[in-house]
């Protein structure tokens, strides 16, 4: 779900004269653009694993025309069995957006240069599980109650209410009235905070997002949810170490959170701190955990990277009995297969 990585680009070919006479060309003087393929290699939570056909590509450009077989600027593929796209398109910036099903949306920019020909990148995109949803706290949920929670103002609880009810029927902008009321009338209602930041997310708005989540932990730095909110802007901007260190910080507070503690393995893992990955992972598979079966995959990468291979493939096993049809079920088999083969052999 669980960060973006970027590898080279380029692209090729020759545009006929009476195409690149067609391009309103709009970048104050500089070089026209060039025909360039550029070439997209999409894979789900890490590099190796290839996305499936059917993922959604889009790429949109400044110019008239992107692409030389489609006279538009926005263009929209799928991959294909290897998780590849390949736009016909012209040198400068190009905004991607890839969607699609089990996958969280994802967004970035890619700039192929005057002087390339044909551009290859890799994208990494996060996995998307229902567990990893922006979540709204409820009063009481923590074991942990801040000083500025005990006395809220009736009519500020009021407000949250019905934020909280209008974020159920998906009514955002109204959600975001309702906490921006509870937050006028109590300056330090943390819950109502988190709510909003919820509700920007709703809306696309990130950046005020990530503000509002940081003034409910800057409020009550106990609060679990709010750091764990942050760590899923983390984790979308695949900034493992800041997310790691969120989720850390969630765990003081609530330290059997399943969605922390497979989170914070995974982080670990990116980070290549497989003692920590390891010890989260157990600790996640040590209570219930529905939805997240994955911690056993990054259980069992952390224990093959420690030269641990029998307990990784004890993992593998769990995930396969947790989630026989999960997304990485194929790759649990086959390596349970490969190992028994090699004990065969």
């Amino acid at each position: 779900m669980i960060g973006k990585i970027l590898l080279l680009l380029a692209a090729c070919c020759i545009l006929p004269p009476a195409f690149a006479q067609s391009i309103d060309i709009s970048n104050g003087g500089q070089q026209p653009p060039h025909p360039a393929d550029l070439i997209l290699n999409i894979s789900i939570d890490e590099t190796q694993n290839r996305a499936p056909a059917g993922i959604v590509v889009e790429i949109s450009s400044d110019y008239s025309f992107v692409s030389r077989n489609a006279p538009t600027d926005h263009e929209s593929l799928q991959t294909d069995n290897s998780g590849t796209v390949t736009f016909h398109t012209l040198t400068g910036p190009h905004e991607i957006r890839i969607t699609g099903d089990g996958i969280a949306e994802s967004t970035r920019t890619i700039e192929i240069m005057q002087q390339q020909s044909r551009d290859v990148e890799t994208i990494v995109v996060m996995s998307k599980l229902a567990s990893g949803q922006y979540s709204v706290a409820k009063e009481g949920t923590s074991g942990v109650i801040s000083a500025a929670s005990i006395n809220i103002p009736s009519k500020a609880e009021k407000e949250f209410q019905a934020g909280s009810k209008a974020l159920k029927k998906k009514d955002y902008d109204a959600a975001k009235k309702h906490f921006s009321s509870a937050t006028g009338i109590y300056g330090k209602y943390s819950l109502a905070y988190n709510g909003m930041g919820v509700a920007q997310m709703a809306l696309g708005d990130a950046r005020a997002a990530r503000a509002s989540f940081e003034k409910s932990v800057q409020i009550d730095d106990r609060f679990a949810e709010g750091y764990r909110n942050l760590a899923r802007l983390s984790l979308a901007d695949h900034n493992f170490e800041e997310m790691d260190a969120l989720l850390t910080k969630s765990l003081l507070s609530e330290s059997l959170n399943a969605w922390a503690l497979t989170y914070a393995a995974y982080a670990e893992l990116q980070l290549h701190n497989f003692g920590a990955a390891i010890a989260h992972a157990r600790a996640a598979h040590g209570v219930p955990h529905p939805g997240l079966a994955s911690v056993h995959i990054v259980a069992a990468k952390a224990l093959e990277a420690t030269n641990q291979p029998d307990d990784a493939l004890k993992e593998y096993h769990l995930y396969l009995d947790e989630d026989p049809n999960g997304r990485d079920s194929a790759r649990a088999r086959q390596t349970i297969e490969s190992a028994e083969k090699a004990k065969n052999n």
